[in-house]
């Protein structure tokens, strides 16, 4: 039974890209830091290796007999796009999305693994003009990076296509907008679930967006150790929907209204705008609307009928998505207000 080294193994997609592995008859050694919280991972039959990204011994003594590595682990934050950021937080980003993927690329070579696959993002992805589907042959420009975190990934993706190059087999999964289970944090598009659910979201901004469950996304990092072709980039995503239509269906799932009132998007800027001033400059701390996370195009719709076809990757219904994750909500205590 082979063994698969997944680092960012207790995140949103992690947790899930473990129990796909699971499934699958991998055995699982999760890579974390001795303090993270392994609340996703409880039960699991596997084995930890404790230690941090940028630790290159640790993550060397890590892959001693494992054959594949799945490369989730990444420091996910957008930092403020307007007001002063601390310059080592900045660094930091940098040296664990970039720098530390590149040394863990170079070890793995030396190591004789067989396969690496990297969790890079859709926003590494350039959009066509108009409202066209983007797909794998196309990168993100620098005016289309507008922040820290996702610059980060784009590099780590093109790191990634470098040890590719020099003879590491590898492949870039690029997951869409995953919803689901297991998201701790919660994530952007979580928090959207969350507010919508306890009712903070009297509105909203009309874009365009492809939604995925995060089990699919998971179960196409673990296909693409055996179906994947090394050198290419899969998007992980299943439906186009507009913003309006995601807040439909979610309402639908769980039996309330959903909000009317569309915002023009330039208001939700101005907004982060000031809740980025409001955070930095006076209370230091990171915002909760980050401008980084409404600055993206208006369209983020995908043909991804690649990773359809070459990985296998299943296309779980939405309306089931986010049915499991309102649960998993509820479950957990992320939601405070039930009522219709």
């Amino acid at each position: 039974m082979s063994r698969i080294l997944i680092t960012g193994a207790n995140g949103f997609i992690g947790a899930n890209i473990v129990r796909a592995a699971l499934k699958n008859d991998y055995k699982v050694k999760a890579y974390v830091r001795k303090t993270s919280n392994l609340q996703t991972l409880k039960n699991l039959p596997i084995e930890y290796a404790y230690g941090d990204l940028r630790d290159t011994k640790a993550l060397s003594n890590a892959m001693e007999d494992c054959e594949y590595i799945i490369h989730g682990g990444a420091l996910y934050t957008f930092l403020p796009m307007w007001f002063w950021t601390d310059p080592q937080k900045i660094d930091e980003m940098y040296e664990v999305n970039v720098w530390a993927t590149d040394r863990l690329m170079k070890r793995a070579l030396e190591k004789g693994i067989e396969k690496v696959i990297f969790t890079s993002s859709e926003s590494a992805v350039g959009m066509p003009s108009g409202d066209t589907l983007g797909d794998e042959t196309r990168f993100a420009t620098q005016e289309e990076l507008p922040g820290h975190y996702k610059r980060s990934k784009y590099l780590g993706e093109l790191v990634t296509l470098k040890w590719h190059r020099r003879g590491l087999a590898t492949c870039s999964i690029l997951p869409t907008v995953p919803i689901g289970p297991y998201d701790v944090k919660p994530t952007p598009t979580g928090r959207i679930i969350q507010d919508f659910m306890n009712g903070k979201m009297p509105g909203f901004v009309d874009t365009r967006m492809n939604i995925v469950h995060v089990r699919d996304v998971a179960t196409a990092h673990v296909l693409a150790i055996e179906n994947g072709i090394s050198g290419e980039r899969y998007i992980a995503g299943n439906k186009n929907m507009s913003f309006r239509d995601f807040l439909r269906l979610i309402a639908d799932v769980a039996g309330k209204k959903a909000p009317y009132f569309s915002f023009p998007k330039i208001l939700a800027q101005i907004f982060a705008f000031f809740d980025e001033f409001y955070s930095c400059t006076i209370q230091n701390k990171l915002p909760k609307t980050p401008l980084e996370s409404v600055a993206a195009a208006e369209y983020r719709i995908f043909d991804c009928s690649k990773a359809w076809k070459e990985l296998k990757m299943p296309r779980t219904n939405i309306r089931l998505a986010i049915k499991e994750q309102i649960e998993w909500f509820e479950k957990n205590g992320y939601l405070i207000n039930r009522k219709k």
